[in-house]
């Protein structure tokens, strides 16, 4: 029997392996995620592949030539993506193969390895990932079957067990650090900077509170305008960020931009018109939105996703005790995936078996063909690609017999 040539892998960085600073550099935003599953699944050695890329976490699934590296494979990725060496990052990144990449990512879509316990969102961002990957056709077989287990694995531990009771999103964590705050604030004023899931979440879990206006400031301000009649609000272009900061008691900030939306000089200069002024500001985004430092301004509080990290390890008491009946479920789908994974193995497209026929074919007939009309040589080569596909079907025929 054929050696396998080729294996399923994640390599991947998260919050448990590193901080923000360090995985901001490495984050794909939505706008980029087509072009970087696309570049992924180009690059040599790599078969199929899906990159999930989320505010904690940034991982490559790909099935790749069982002798390469998977690191290097991401760090060529990033040489090219956006021309960054990751070398130094290497004790940061994880690399799980085979059943064990299977495992890994049950327990991600789960919610067992969200820095928010049981979360809910990241299986929104599992079939983003997954949707990415198809529509530049960089998922395959294998890749289909692992993300789709993923889905009924994320979706049997939050209706079977208690880890998906009641609001569990960094969103809905954020909104619990920021009610803490703001108990000796008078009906506030809200700014929301960015529009996308995390604002939507977060704004949907204050709406029914005793709260003053609420602003929504984008980039595109269309975007704004409709989103913002959602909540009763008003929608502005980002052109007026500054002028609503002023209004503003509490900003809630999670866009994908690339450098910081609120710079030092806003906030300087807000505090230097409004000295007694009094702000919260939390900002979800990495990188981060805000540039000032936490520390800049006593009546300004500026809190940030390791503030959120802190706040929620006190909230996980239920779900942890979710987490055997939640780990049964990923045992058994496990299970299942495994004995597919191991019989599709052996099918030829993995096992290295269709290369070495089709060596075998290019080296004893390449010579004859090259001497033939052409009409003529593709009848030949047609008809040999049809004598290597039925030979490979009597192979797998007699390991499934054996």
């Amino acid at each position: 029997m054929a050696s396998i040539n080729w294996h399923l892998v994640v390599c991947g960085i998260s919050h448990k392996t590193s901080t923000m600073e360090e995985r901001a550099p490495l984050q794909i935003s939505r706008d980029d995620l087509a072009r970087a599953n696309s570049l992924l699944g180009r690059l040599s050695d790599v078969r199929e592949a899906a990159i999930l890329s989320t505010c904690n976490r940034v991982e490559f699934y790909f099935v790749a030539f069982k002798n390469r590296d998977p690191f290097e494979i991401v760090k060529e990725f990033y040489s090219v993506f956006n021309r960054q060496d990751i070398s130094k990052l290497r004790d940061k990144f994880y690399i799980r193969k085979n059943k064990h990449a299977a495992d890994h990512q049950f327990r991600v879509a789960a919610g067992i390895d969200s820095m928010v316990l049981g979360e809910n969102q990241i299986i929104g961002q599992l079939k983003e990932a997954y949707s990415s990957a198809c529509a530049v056709r960089t998922s395959g077989k294998l890749i289909h079957r692992l993300f789709h287990q993923s889905f009924r694995v994320g979706k049997l531990v939050r209706t079977d067990t208690e880890m998906g009771r009641g609001s569990c999103s960094i969103s809905s964590a954020a909104v619990g650090l920021l009610k803490s705050k703001i108990t000796d604030l008078n009906r506030p004023n809200f700014l929301f900077v960015g529009i996308n899931q995390m604002i939507s979440l977060a704004a949907s879990g204050l709406i029914k509170g005793s709260y003053g206006k609420f602003i929504f400031v984008n980039r595109t301000e269309q975007k704004a305008v409709t989103f913002a009649e959602k909540f009763g609000g008003a929608g502005f272009g980002l052109d007026r960020l500054e002028d609503y900061m002023a209004e503003s008691d509490v900003i809630i900030t999670c866009t994908g931009a690339t450098s910081p939306i609120i710079s030092s000089n806003m906030l300087k200069k807000m505090t230097e018109n409004y000295p007694d002024k009094k702000m919260i500001i939390i900002d979800m985004a990495i990188p981060r939105d805000v540039e000032i430092d936490k520390n800049f301004h006593p009546n300004i509080g500026i809190f940030d996703l390791e503030d959120i990290r802190e706040y929620v390890k006190a909230q996980q008491a239920r779900r942890k005790k979710a987490i055997p009946q939640a780990e049964e479920i990923i045992d058994r789908k496990l299970g299942e995936f495994a004995y597919w994974f191991n019989q599709v193995r052996q099918e030829p497209i993995y096992n290295g078996l269709g290369d070495a026929f089709n060596a075998v074919y290019r080296q004893e007939l390449g010579i004859l063909f090259e001497n033939l009309e052409p009409d003529l040589r593709k009848r030949y080569e047609k008809a040999g690609k049809k004598m290597i596909k039925k030979m490979l079907a009597l192979k797998i025929s007699e390991n499934n017999n054996s």
